[in-house]
C-alpha cells in the first residue's frame, strides 16, 4: 500500500477557495482505480492548513492519479491559493492487524 500525506496553508482570504476545490479533489479522487481512501482535514491549532491522507492500492495506482488532467489543476490551483510551500510525502506500508 502507498500512503500519501501532505498540507498546504491558505493564503490570507483564500480559505474557503482552498477547501472548496480540495474537497472536490478528494470527491474525485476516491472513484479513482486504486484509492483507497483519500481525506482532507482542518488543522485545529492552525485552521488555514489543509492537511492531506490518502492511501493508494500500489504506486502504479498513484502514478496514474498523479497523470490525471484534474489532479494537475487541483496542484496548480494549490499552489495559487497557498501562502507558502506545499508539502507532499509519499511511504510504502504494509498492514498489520
Amino acid at each position: 500500500m502507498i500512503i500519501v500525506t501532505g498540507s498546504a496553508i491558505a493564503r490570507e482570504g483564500a480559505d474557503a477557495q482552498m477547501q472548496a476545490v480540495s474537497l472536490e479533489h478528494v470527491l474525485r479522487s476516491r472513484t479513482e482505480p486504486g484509492c483507497i481512501s483519500h481525506e482532507v482535514s482542518r488543522d485545529v491549532e492552525q485552521p488555514n492548513r489543509f492537511v492531506f491522507v490518502e492511501r493508494w492500492a500500489d504506486m502504479a495506482a498513484l502514478q496514474m492519479h498523479f497523470r490525471v488532467e484534474a489532479s494537475r489543476q487541483f496542484a496548480k490551483s494549490l499552489a495559487q491559493l497557498s501562502d507558502g510551500k506545499l508539502e507532499m510525502t509519499v511511504y510504502q506500508a504494509d498492514a498489520t492487524n
